[in-house]
């Protein structure tokens, strides 16, 4: 019981210290102007584009094969696409939307990643350990990510720092099932890790780039979206 607390505490403080440390941003933000929306609004996407496509499904693919990896893929646009709809009828404001999408999004992520971290401790502490620290630093940019929408849309930090500490739950439920069943199926978390980046592009694609330039900054979109895939694929190699 001990071993499962201490796995199940060490996921829920990696994935909420992550995305939550990617709200704590906004902190230091003041409202931007038009023209700094359209920069931010590219910069998520980049940054999640290249989360998604060097990062999401290639790990899908190593773990099962590009069947399985679509197959996850096309279901999490589908229920994103789902939630959206319904989210169109709650929500006026288009950013707290997005948000609240890419939330939901990184939540389906983050299981996937606890899983791992549960299984990993199984095997040897250090590596359990060594991938929460992993993990945790991979949240950063997706907590900002969600943070970016929130802030334009005006929401206030405290509440974005609790929006985005919200989709690290899921890595520590995650890390009690992997620490509980000892292995995970791959092909789970093939399907599991394509359902992720299947939601994450879906959100990328409908609701960041279209956002960046929904004003007549297209160039300072174009720039954000540039810069936040090199940053993006650059966290992506450190780590």
């Amino acid at each position: 019981m001990d071993f499962l607390l201490k796995v199940t505490s060490i996921g829920f403080l990696a994935g909420i210290l992550g995305t939550g440390l990617g709200g704590a941003v906004t902190f230091l933000w003041r409202r931007p102007s038009d023209k700094a929306v359209s920069s931010l609004w590219g910069l998520a996407a980049g940054i999640m584009l290249a989360i998604v496509l060097i990062d999401l499904f290639p790990e899908a693919t190593h773990y099962g094969n590009v069947v399985y990896t679509l197959v996850g893929a096309l279901g999490g646009i589908l229920i994103l696409k789902i939630i959206s709809y319904y989210f169109q009828t709650r929500f006026r404001a288009g950013y707290i939307q997005t948000g609240l999408l890419l939330g939901i999004g990184i939540a389906l992520h983050n299981f996937p990643e606890g899983l791992a971290i549960g299984a990993g401790y199984v095997a040897t502490a250090d590596l359990g350990l060594g991938l929460a620290v992993v993990m945790a630093l991979h949240n950063f940019p997706e907590g900002l990510s969600m943070a970016t929408p929130l802030n334009i849309g005006g929401i206030a930090p405290q509440k974005i720092l609790l929006y985005t500490a919200l989709p690290g739950i899921p890595m520590g439920l995650g890390a009690f099932l992997g620490a509980s069943l000892g292995t995970v199926s791959q092909f789970a978390l093939a399907i599991t890790l394509g359902l992720a980046g299947g939601g994450m592009l879906y959100i990328t694609l409908f609701e960041l780039i279209p956002g960046a330039y929904s004003f007549d900054y297209g160039l300072e979109a174009s720039g954000g979206i540039i810069l936040g895939i090199a940053l993006g694929t650059l966290f992506v190699f450190m780590i």
